[in-house]
């Protein structure tokens, strides 16, 4: 039987989508490895402090060649290095501190319409 209990408030989806990533001088575009409408996973190449500030703009498809643009603030909570053959890379998580409730809306809508296509 499994104990874990999920702890997370909003739903949470495996995705990749294109993600940029500014903290102060500091930029890099990844692919996400999960989302949720409060917050995001993914890994870079450069480890970014924890509690740190971040820029984030996120790119949703929204239908065939339709995206839609968010631009939201969040918080560094989680960082793990991970080994690679090659270099060193970060595993990273973020908490969604400034979202717009449209933003969130438009987030909160497409992670539920991926559960729903499931």
């Amino acid at each position: 039987m499994n104990r874990f209990k999920e702890k997370r408030r909003t739903p949470r989806i495996e995705d990749k989508l294109p993600l940029k990533v500014m903290e102060g001088d500091y930029c890099t575009v990844v692919e996400t490895k999960n989302i949720s409408a409060s917050g995001v996973y993914f890994t870079t190449d450069k480890p970014v402090p924890i509690m740190s500030q971040v820029i984030i703009t996120l790119l949703l498809p929204l239908g065939k060649d339709k995206n839609k643009k968010i631009k939201l603030s969040g918080t560094v909570v989680r960082v793990v290095a991970i080994s690679s053959e090659e270099r060193e890379l970060y595993d990273t998580a973020i908490f969604f501190n400034d979202i717009s409730e449209k933003a969130k809306g438009v987030l909160s809508r497409y992670v539920k319409d991926v559960i729903e296509a499931c």
